[in-house]
């Protein structure tokens, strides 16, 4: 059987579709820092873990990578 140039298209299509589809849904994007005054201005890890430390009163959640870049991933 052969396989016409334009099925080899749309398979390679179809696949590239698909790869974009699997890394946009695997890596959610983190959450914005809120607008308010106590997030205003932070840009160092010490100030994002006095609260959000294992220890104080807003921690990271279970599934939170371990990471101590906080505004890699998290801006305005």
């Amino acid at each position: 059987m052969k396989v016409g140039r334009r099925t080899v298209f749309m398979v390679i299509l179809a696949a590239l579709a698909a790869l974009v589809l699997y890394l946009a849904l695997r890596n959610p994007q983190a959450s914005l820092l809120p607008a308010d005054e106590t997030h205003a201005g932070m840009v160092i890890i010490q100030e994002c873990m006095s609260c959000h430390g294992p220890d104080e009163g807003a921690p990271q959640g279970p599934n939170h990578p371990i990471s101590r870049q906080c505004m890699s991933c998290h801006s305005r």
